[in-house]
């Protein structure tokens, strides 16, 4: 195959065979005269040895989507070195023929373009350089498929975030998305290749990936994709961006938690709490499920912080706190109204006697001795328990178990028996009140 020359005559095409593995097995004598270099000097190389390094990516492209279609034929074109050390650009043109039982191999043959492809070929390489390192500053991953799902191009922050190597389909390229979110990223893809643009998908990629091997928590990402057309206007692919949120979720999170919970206790704050009532409620409404409420107020907490000091007395709280979380079921709710004062919400209590069941448990878990520095304190608390079946809002169902819990320590300094009483309401089937037997000295 011969090309014209700038001088009007034809340009020496040179034809050599490879084998699968891009090794040089033949090479005919116009190679001295395109490269300079002698077949014997070429055969049993691999042709990437001679192949400048910026277009290596783009030859082995080439070279592996040729070898997937025997007896396809694929045009390349780049740099090659001849054998006085310069760079020459040529147009390489393979046909795979590894299929031919007798004689497997890929036929190529080589030209040298001429001087003003040559200009054309700078300009688009400076271009593509120029993308691609720009792509690769971006702080988010770039992507690139055709039609059948196939990767033709990704930054360097791509495989950052989703922790895999390069890989020649989109599938093998997100595998590491989590299996919940696959059909979710199964669907970006035909929307975006019918013609759709898709935005703020969230996505999340599976720990341990190669990229952030200790990381131990999964990454959350959002994904953003838009058509690519040809000059007919037909969809030849798409590119999309993945952007790493993760740090962005977590911090949200954590400031979410902060604002509902207390800072000392770790418990719900007291607009939490109250909230979290209130939706129960509601919940209860609907279901039809009774809920109970514990009052809890710890007896002579004040003599603690006159006694001994306010972080004394923060300590007490935090391990009342403690003991309350492993105390209650799963499925409570531990708030801190404030000072010494928490309400516990218990949703789904079937009846009276096993609201105060679980009234009694918290009073046994809030009565101990603790050792606070070399100080012994008592731990004690009074507990009003309120429970309903009907529709009630939430500050009277509060003021029902704080005025059961007013008897209990009532009841606590009057006698050192435990006294249970249920005075009927038409808001609140039960409000009873509980106090513990206790020493004399351990009552307010």
């Amino acid at each position: 195959m011969d090309r014209p020359r700038e001088d009007g005559g034809a340009a020496v095409s040179v034809c050599f065979t490879r084998d699968a593995a891009a090794l040089i097995t033949s090479v005919d004598a116009a190679m001295v005269e395109v490269l300079g270099w002698r077949p014997d000097q070429l055969v049993g190389r691999a042709s990437t040895d001679f192949i400048h390094p910026e277009d290596q990516p783009s030859a082995i492209g080439a070279w592996f989507s040729m070898l997937t279609a025997p007896g396809d034929t694929r045009v390349w074109r780049g740099r090659y070195q001849s054998a006085d050390g310069t760079w020459k650009w040529v147009e390489t043109v393979n046909v795979n023929r590894l299929d031919d039982a007798d004689h497997p191999m890929v036929a190529s043959t080589m030209a040298l373009i001429a001087s003003d492809q040559v200009s054309a070929e700078e300009e688009l390489r400076a271009r593509t350089q120029l993308l691609s390192r720009l792509s690769d500053a971006l702080p988010v991953g770039l992507f690139q498929i055709d039609t059948t799902r196939h990767i033709t191009f990704t930054n360097d922050r791509f495989h950052t975030i989703v922790g895999c190597a390069p890989a020649a389909t989109a599938d093998a390229q997100f595998a590491t998305v989590v299996a919940d979110d696959q059909l979710r990223l199964d669907a970006v893809f035909a929307a975006v290749l019918a013609d759709d643009t898709v935005d703020d998908i969230d996505i999340r990629i599976e720990p341990g990936g190669a990229a952030h091997e200790s990381t131990p928590a999964e990454r959350v990402c959002v994904l953003a994709m838009r058509p690519l057309t040809d000059s007919n206007g037909d969809v030849s692919g798409a590119i999309g961006c993945l952007s790493d949120i993760t740090d962005r979720v977590h911090l949200r999170r954590q400031l979410e938690i902060r604002a509902s919970v207390d800072a000392l206790t770790t418990c719900l704050n007291r607009a939490t709490t109250l909230e979290r009532l209130g939706a129960t409620l509601a919940e209860q409404a609907d279901s039809a499920a009774p809920t109970a409420i514990m009052f809890i107020d710890l007896d002579q907490f004040k003599a603690v912080n006159d006694r001994l000091g306010h972080a004394a007395g923060d300590r007490l709280l935090e391990i009342a706190a403690r003991r309350l979380r492993a105390a209650v079921r799963d499925c409570d709710q531990v708030g801190r109204l404030g000072g010494d004062e928490f309400l516990v919400i218990c949703p789904g209590v079937d009846t009276e006697a096993t609201a105060l069941d679980i009234g009694q448990r918290l009073t046994e878990a809030l009565t101990a001795t603790i050792a606070i520095d070399t100080h012994s304190v008592e731990l004690r608390a009074s507990i009003g328990v309120a429970w309903t079946d009907r529709s009630i809002d939430a500050d009277t169902f509060v003021a029902r178990a704080d005025e059961a819990m007013y008897e209990a320590k009532q009841a606590r300094r009057a006698s050192a028996t435990t006294g249970i009483t249920a005075p009927a309401d038409d808001h609140a089937r039960c409000a009873s009140t509980l106090a513990d037997a206790l020493p004399d000295g351990a009552r307010r």
